[in-house]
């Protein structure tokens, strides 16, 4: 069941609850729902008593009570207390048996921080802000009309309150992190030349949180990169940090997330635009930014725990299944059908035909018949890719991830987690509706999955919005018209040519050209390696056979400010007091061009990030990357070459059982991650560290503003001498 915003009981109107008598307390009716131990007060009147815990229960058996407030504190201290003792035992063990054997140990730490849990699964509080549709979603920001206009450059000034709220972008009410009451959260808008200035307060009640500006440089300030227990420690409860960038030389579709635990999966994110008057794409009468997403109706915070753990809820006798969402976004809102009930985590059967669910609202955005819009599709989901289509309207691709790129006709694109694409459509069609997809690949996950998720199902696996085309009157006012195309009626147009995976590596074409990056004599090649493994009963994910946790009591970068540089001949640091889950591979002073080759041993295909650079991609094939026979030669090898004018981008995709080959410019120092951007796997160790020009680096830390560094240090309990 779907409603429009301004329809219906309970609709939240100005921060406050318009009641109905019929029903009594919308508010009521949900906190009673969601936090049923807590008293409330039934607005109804002036005389109104508050209810007691047995009024507030009327009703409600004990199983009706949410599982994830029941159960999250208790749990997560099990789990956390009995996670990290069959860390310990289970890794002992496991050398014993040979699962460890070859396992480098970078020096320094007990084996008790070696697959620590996650950091800020903390409880939830029952008093939160409840958050309307109309507050939760800035579709003037999202529309980009901000009436924004280039000039010198400046610096651009935002301030970020990062804290917990109540809300419904599918109707269902749940958790979130929200950035000033949004999600997505307020728009970054800037120039190319511009500083970037964000003034971050956490208002989490008891968890740290960063923020990353993905596909953003860093150039020369590394520290501002945002990657919890790497370029920082996590801001404290009640902190604040400010992030300050420029943003010269990059162009295009960017946004920013948390990084820290999953807080993004429960709504830390938005989107960043860098205007450029030089930007080599053709200019569009309008402009929308799109999201593209997956709503979980469990707190993200208590699913990892699970997924790390032996079994999970949605699967019992199986470790290391991810969680499926429950519904689609489109712009952070979608509609959903209340009869519903999870499959994944069964939160959701208290509110059941209930007036906790109102059915949300589906996106919707118009258009002017014969103009052009520009989409800036951004996937931000946790777990899961989309073919993005929108019906009789070929997408014409001119952007991906910041670079402008020939443009490409397709009737739809694939879009992985973490990756942008700019396309341009033109309004040629009969006046009417026609649908927007955001459609699963069901063949790239459904094949992995022990299990299926009904609120999945319900929705045929797709999210749809509505490209509406509008008319004039004769007095030139817009008019709502008949539609003259039923989006119900209309098939989809188009099919996913390219299955999993990116389109082929070698098919767009940058506009700026620039041929692969030459590896010098002595310039350093990587190859990375994955698998997924057990643990005794802990699910982990190891590259080059290291499983990464964050630091908690320090960064990385701090530690390398402070250390003396000695590698191995494989460019592996070993001596400098790493634990056994953190591996840097390094990157020398010096170093012209930097190659990595990424191997992918699993069954499924999985989005990399890499940060402080848009790399080339300069090779792919099946199977494993054979360093020995690799040539550029027709033939040479099973890898295939692309060194004249590679694809250029910051996330990519590793096809199923495949290697990808990657190039960068070793021009920018610091500790810079590459990643799986699954949530789920990054939490599972799926990271490794590049430490770039560490000479270099260190240099720029000593000429670091002062306070800048005291403060940032000063977030991390060892460097402040608090222990961990």
């Amino acid at each position: 069941m779907t409603r429009d915003a301004s329809e219906g009981e309970g609709f939240l109107h100005q921060g406050t609850w318009r009641e109905s008598t019929k029903t009594g307390s919308f508010v009521t009716s949900i906190k009673n729902v969601l936090f049923p131990q807590r008293q409330h007060k039934q607005s109804t009147g002036p005389d109104e008593k508050p209810r007691s815990s047995n009024d507030d229960f009327e009703g409600i058996e004990l199983d009706d009570k949410p599982r994830w407030w029941k159960t999250l504190q208790l749990r997560t201290f099990i789990t956390s207390l009995t996670g990290l003792i069959l860390a310990i035992l289970s890794f002992v063990f496991g050398v014993g048996c040979g699962l460890g054997i070859g396992v480098p140990y970078y020096g320094g730490s007990s084996l008790s921080h070696a697959f620590s849990r996650p950091a800020n699964a903390h409880s939830i509080p029952d008093d939160l802000p409840i958050i309307s549709a109309a507050q939760l979603t800035n579709r003037t920001e999202l529309d980009l009309a901000t009436g924004f206009t280039f000039g010198a450059p400046q610096v651009r000034e935002y301030n970020f309150t990062i804290s917990l709220g109540l809300a419904a972008p599918d109707g269902f009410w749940k958790p979130m992190v929200l950035v000033n009451g949004q999600s997505p959260g307020p728009l970054i808008e800037a120039g190319t030349g511009d500083t970037v200035r964000v003034r971050v307060a956490n208002h989490l009640p008891n968890a740290t949180t960063s923020v990353h500006f993905h596909g953003i440089d860093q150039r020369q300030t590394n520290w501002m990169d945002g990657v919890a227990g790497v370029t920082q420690c996590g801001i404290p409860p009640g902190g604040e940090w400010t992030y300050e960038f420029a943003v010269d030389g990059q162009r295009g579709t960017f946004w920013y997330h948390a990084h820290a635990a999953v807080q993004y999966t429960d709504g830390l994110y938005g989107p960043i635009v860098v205007r450029d008057p030089r930007e080599l794409v053709p200019r569009a009468d309008a402009e929308r930014i799109l999201f593209l997403g997956e709503n979980h109706h469990a707190y993200a915070g208590e699913l990892v725990g699970h997924y790390l753990a032996a079994s999970s809820p949605w699967e019992p006798t199986e470790a290391g299944v991810e969680p499926l969402s429950d519904n689609l976004l489109l712009n952070g809102q979608n509609a959903f059908d209340c009869s519903v009930v999870s499959t994944t985590y069964n939160s959701s059967s208290h509110q059941k035909n209930k007036p906790g669910c109102t059915g949300g609202q589906v996106y919707a955005t118009n258009i002017r018949p014969g103009t052009t819009m520009r989409l800036r599709l951004i996937n931000h989901s946790s777990y899961l890719s989309y073919w993005f289509s929108i019906d009789r309207h070929p997408l014409t691709i001119v952007e991906i991830d910041g670079i402008e790129v020939e443009p490409i006709v397709s009737q739809g694109v694939h879009v992985n987690i973490g990756q942008r694409y700019s396309v341009i459509i033109s309004a040629t069609e009969k006046i009417g509706d026609y649908a927007i997809r955001s459609a699963l690949e069901e063949e790239c996950f459904l094949p992995y999955s022990t299990y299926t998720s009904k609120g999945l199902e319900s929705i045929g696996y797709q999210a749809k919005g509505i490209l509406r085309y509008e008319r004039e009157d004769e007095s030139g006012v817009v008019a709502r018209r008949d539609g003259d195309a039923d989006t119900a009626e209309i098939k989809e147009t188009a099919t996913n040519p390219w299955g999993c995976s990116d389109m082929p590596f070698d098919m767009p074409k940058p506009m700026r050209r620039a041929a692969a990056y030459e590896l010098g004599e002595g310039d350093p090649s990587h190859i990375v390696d994955f698998q997924f493994r057990q643990v005794g009963e802990i699910n982990r994910i190891f590259l080059n056979k290291t499983s990464w946790s964050p630091y908690q009591g320090d960064a990385t970068l701090w530690q390398a400010a402070d250390a003396n540089f000695t590698a191995d001949v494989d460019g592996v640091y070993h001596n400098w007091g790493f634990r056994l889950d953190q591996q840097v591979l390094l990157v020398p002073d010096g170093s012209g061009a930097v190659q990595v080759a990424i191997n992918s041993l699993d069954a499924m295909e999985h989005p990399f990030h890499m940060h402080g650079h848009s790399v080339q991609v300069v090779g792919w094939g099946p199977g494993r990357y054979d360093a020995s026979a690799a040539s550029a030669a027709p033939g040479a090898t099973a890898t295939t070459w692309n060194l004249a004018n590679p694809l250029r981008r910051d996330t990519f995709t590793v096809p199923a059982e495949s290697h990808v080959v990657i190039r960068f410019r070793a021009d920018n120092p610091g500790i810079w991650v590459l990643h799986c951007h699954v949530a789920w796997h990054l939490e599972a160790g799926m990271l490794v560290s590049f430490l770039e020009r560490p000479d270099d680096l260190k240099r720029l830390l000593t000429e670091m503003d002062s306070e800048v560094r005291e403060l940032s240090e000063s977030f991390c309990p060892k460097r402040a001498g608090r222990g961990v």
